[in-house]
Formats: C-alpha cells, sequence, structure tokens
C-alpha cells in the first residue's frame, strides 16, 4: 500500500513540474479594441449676404451688371463655409474665374451695322431677321451706335470751343473682338477670416483690420499700370487662403468699368509700331484738341460689348502649385 501511494505522489509530482513550466510565473496582457481608419470629407458651401448657403449646382450668380457706365463699381460678399471633416491640414480654397465670353449687345436703335475685312470697316446692310434684344455673336454684322461708330471706325466726334469738327481715328472696327471688355474692368479681391462657426460675423461687421488684400501680382502682364484687369485672371488659380473645418471666411470682390484714356492707346501704338510719324500718334498729339471732353473718346468703343464668365470655388486638400 505505501509503494501506490509514492508512486502516485510522484506522479503527480511530475504532471505538475511539466504543467508549470508551460506558463510563464508572471503576465499582464492589453487588448486594443474596436480600431478603425476612416476618411474624412471636403465639403465646401457658399453662401451670399443674406446667409443662404447653396452647393452646386445651384450656386446663384452674383454679378448681375446691365448697362454699365464707365467709373461704375460692383462689389459683392461671397461666404465660404468648410464643412468638411479633417485635422491632417486645413484644406486651401481657391477662386477659378473660367468659361469667359464676349459679345455684343443689340442696341435699341442701331445707328450702322459693320463688319471688319482685312481690319478695315465696311458698312453692311442689317441682317433679317434683326433681334430686338439679346446678344450678337461675332459671326454676324456688328450693331453699332453713332459714337461707338465714330470711336472705332473714325470719324466727326464733335465740335472743339472754335466750332470747328474734331476728327479722331478709328481704335478698330471689331473692337470688341477677342474679348476687349475683359480688358477694361479692374479687379481687386479681400478675404476676412477665418472664422469659428457661431462667432462668424457678417460682412458688414467685419472689422476693417481683417480685411486683407489677395495678392494679385503674379497674374499682373503689365506690371507698370498697377491694376489687375478680368482678362489677367482668367483660367488662373487665385489662393484666397486655408478654411479649418467647421470655419468660414468672407470673400470681397470689387470690379470697376475703366474710363479709357487716349494715353493708353497712344502705349499700345508705340508698342505695336515704334514710328512717330506712323500711325496714332500724330493724330492724338496733333489734330485732337487738348479739351477734356475728348480725353476719354476711345471708351465709346466699349458701348454694348458684354461678357459672361464663371466663378468656381475649389477647396483642396494640399496647396495647388502652378505650372
Amino acid at each position: 500500500m505505501k509503494r501506490i501511494l509514492v508512486s502516485l505522489m510522484t506522479i503527480c509530482l511530475v504532471g505538475g513540474l511539466i504543467g508549470g513550466g508551460l506558463f510563464a510565473d508572471f503576465s499582464d496582457v492589453e487588448t486594443s479594441r474596436d480600431n478603425y481608419f476612416r476618411t474624412g470629407a471636403l465639403d465646401l458651401k457658399v453662401s451670399d449676404y443674406l446667409g443662404i448657403e447653396y452647393d452646386d449646382p445651384w450656386v446663384p450668380s452674383f454679378f448681375n451688371v446691365k448697362d454699365a457706365v464707365p467709373c461704375c463699381d460692383k462689389s459683392v460678399f461671397i461666404d465660404l463655409h468648410n464643412q468638411g471633416q479633417g485635422f491632417q491640414i486645413d484644406p486651401y480654397v481657391y477662386l477659378h474665374i473660367k468659361n469667359l465670353e464676349c459679345y455684343w449687345v443689340m442696341p435699341k436703335v442701331a445707328y450702322k451695322w459693320i463688319n471688319c475685312v482685312d481690319g478695315e470697316c465696311v458698312v453692311v446692310p442689317a441682317p433679317v431677321p434683326v433681334p430686338s434684344e439679346g446678344a450678337i455673336g461675332f459671326g454676324l454684322p456688328k450693331p453699332v451706335t453713332e459714337p461707338e461708330f465714330v470711336a472705332e471706325c473714325g470719324g466727326i466726334a464733335g465740335e472743339d470751343i472754335n466750332g470747328d469738327p474734331v476728327i479722331v481715328p478709328g481704335v478698330g472696327c471689331c473692337y470688341g473682338e477677342g474679348c476687349q471688355l475683359s480688358r477694361h474692368v479692374d479687379v481687386h479681391i479681400e478675404v476676412a477670416g477665418p472664422y469659428a462657426t457661431g462667432v462668424h460675423p457678417t460682412s458688414e461687421t467685419v472689422p476693417d483690420d481683417d480685411w486683407k488684400a489677395v495678392d494679385l501680382s503674379r497674374f499682373d502682364t503689365d506690371p507698370a499700370n498697377g491694376v489687375i484687369k478680368m482678362n489677367e485672371l482668367v483660367c488662373n488659380e487665385i489662393e484666397l487662403g486655408q478654411i479649418p473645418a467647421c470655419n468660414k471666411i468672407w470673400v470681397h470682390i470689387w470690379v470697376h468699368l475703366q474710363d479709357i484714356d487716349e494715353d493708353d492707346l497712344i502705349a499700345q501704338d508705340v508698342l505695336a509700331d515704334p514710328d512717330p510719324d506712323d500711325g496714332y500718334i500724330g493724330w492724338f498729339n496733333e489734330a485732337i484738341p487738348s479739351e477734356n471732353k475728348w480725353d476719354h473718346w476711345p471708351t465709346n468703343a466699349i458701348q454694348k460689348d458684354g461678357m459672361e464668365f464663371d466663378m468656381a470655388f475649389e477647396l483642396l486638400q494640399n496647396r495647388f502649385v502652378a505650372p
């Protein structure tokens, strides 16, 4: 009996040694559960001064200008709201002016209809049927009012103080072609913000010091004038800044229709043909009286010219690098 008990104790002891050798004396396990990887989203909302937010394709037009005269100004305030999520990089927002098209607007009473043939003005019969109003394409004769005809094709612009006729040269019978109007619309852009959602003021209450002009100098093709024209901004990406998630910025876009001075055309003529005895220079310096009322007669050349364009606001996660 003693031998049996000793044998059983020996078997248990060996079994215990074998089992105990499979585990460490001390152990601790921590488990990270419910891990996930999820992407964020960029979501840009555009709103007007009323605070109504829009998404494509329902974003309205902001510039609606009819019957503009020289020195006309138009300002719009546009609110951009980043409703997306993300924290690695605050996304950048850009303005892209594109799809600019120019056209002639049918005057109520057309003085003459002209075509441009080898650079010369040719008066033609009015096309049939004659539309009463609306846009006229470049494939048709151009309807012009009397002052526009004189400015584009040349002729008598009026009388000087002595009653003598003032004859001006034409600046080009198809002056509106190639979107000349966009070359005479100045553009200025400034931005305020970003402001966190809920504390964002309206455009009327944004402190003056918060507005910062957007540097457009790299788009300026004529740095001497120091003014940015609409045609210089077309098809360019204009960086407006960064908008953190759940933040907004105000964008103020101001446009101005300039009054074209004859001196501007003198400069253009000098660049095109430096000979002072050829071209417009002699006309400007000698034949046209030095009266203020004749200083801006070339402005008549853009009467009843129109242009349409799109403004796309683009929110990008990384900064756009211009080519």
